[in-house]
């Protein structure tokens, strides 16, 4: 929820009518990625906090004060989003060390390798700001 929660976040706070349709793009991208996760979250045991976590809500936090206080806002949360996308890349490549089950060490790679392309758009996008 926090990556979907993120790139709405960053959606609401752009200007560049492509930014906001790649932030709301990647945004229900997330969506389908929790939903496609949760069964197995279920079935390991693990609990389903619809809150995001406290880290996930001080980063929008964050997207929304460097918006506000950059003279380049887009770029401001351009490099706040491709931030946050690798912080969840490196949550699931964590994941990834664990003991888990191969149906779901697959589904987390699959997801994992598109967030890292989707973290290239997202950098290209910079590329032209910076």
């Amino acid at each position: 929820e926090n990556g979907e929660r993120g790139f709405i976040a960053a959606a609401d706070h752009v200007k560049n009518p492509g930014l906001k349709k790649l932030f709301l793009e990647l945004s229900a991208e997330r969506a389908r990625f929790a939903a496609e996760l949760l069964p197995h979250l279920q079935r390991l045991g693990g609990r389903i906090d619809h809150g995001g976590t406290g880290a996930g809500t001080l980063h929008r936090g964050w997207i929304g004060l460097k918006s506000l206080v950059s003279g380049h806002q887009d770029h401001a949360v351009v490099t706040e989003a491709e931030r946050g996308e690798q912080i969840a890349i490196d949550a699931f490549n964590e994941a990834l060390g664990g003991m888990l089950p191969p149906t779901v060490i697959s589904l987390i790679e699959q997801q994992r390798d598109t967030m890292k392309k989707d973290n290239e758009r997202i950098r290209s996008i910079d590329m032209g700001y910076s």
